[in-house]
């Protein structure tokens, strides 16, 4: 069977386990295909299906992926707390073809052949936040005009408990916010003066994952950074 497959896990707060399955196949659409799509027809406290024409599923056959296609996923989950997707296996796929989670509410596209994409959800379910991509449609939609902004570097450090922001070409910076895995705002920070290197005091965080958002004039950078 040469047909490139692709399993992706879900390990739920409560430590329940979910593998969906994709399969690339000729006969089969983007739609729902009787014979390739299998219902998930399971009832558990936290789970991870595709969403196909509404419905859920836990195996998918598609007719083809590229760097355009997009495969949304929902999420439910009965209590508060750490949820990770990860890659559990890719088939017959090349040596450079890529799979994201696009987080929409946080607007991060994650690779998860690198590293499992881990996540704080309250409890609830979450039918329009993520979709499994195949490029990072954000990196690849980046004009010429925005050259610039990938020579921007903001991140957390620990050492100093302060945002530390590179500006080698001293562009013009709107704002930069920082807000928990929920979506508060911690601190969101604007009239910020043209300097190639300034650090923004934030403390007494508790450890944990955080979102810092550079806004400029070209554009947005949004990275994800871990207080400990």
């Amino acid at each position: 069977d040469s047909r490139l497959k692709l399993r992706i896990g879900f390990n739920s707060v409560n430590t329940i386990r979910r593998q969906l399955l994709a399969t690339v196949d000729p006969n089969a659409t983007a739609n729902i295909d009787w014979g390739y799509d299998g219902m998930n027809n399971e009832s558990q406290m936290d789970d991870m299906y595709w969403l196909i024409e509404n419905d859920k599923f836990v195996i998918q056959g598609i007719d083809a992926i590229s760097t355009q296609t997009i495969l949304p996923i929902g999420i439910h989950t009965d209590n508060d707390g750490n949820n990770s997707i990860v890659l559990d296996e890719l088939e017959n796929a090349t040596e450079n073809f890529d799979v994201y989670v696009h987080d929409k509410e946080l607007n991060i596209y994650h690779n998860i052949k690198d590293s499992d994409y881990t996540i704080y959800l309250a409890a609830g379910e979450y039918l329009d936040r993520f979709e499994i991509t195949f490029s990072n449609q954000d990196q690849d939609a980046l004009s010429t005009n925005d050259e610039e902004l990938n020579k921007i570097d903001v991140h957390y450090s620990n050492a100093i408990e302060s945002i530390v922001l590179i500006n080698p070409t001293m562009q013009s910076i709107k704002s930069i916010e920082m807000s928990n895995i929920l979506g508060q705002t911690i601190t969101d920070i604007k009239n910020i003066t043209n300097e190639s290197y300034k650090e923004i005091e934030v403390k007494n965080l508790s450890s944990g994952t955080y979102i810092i958002k550079l806004r400029t004039d070209n554009g947005t950078i949004s990275k994800k950074v871990l207080v400990e």
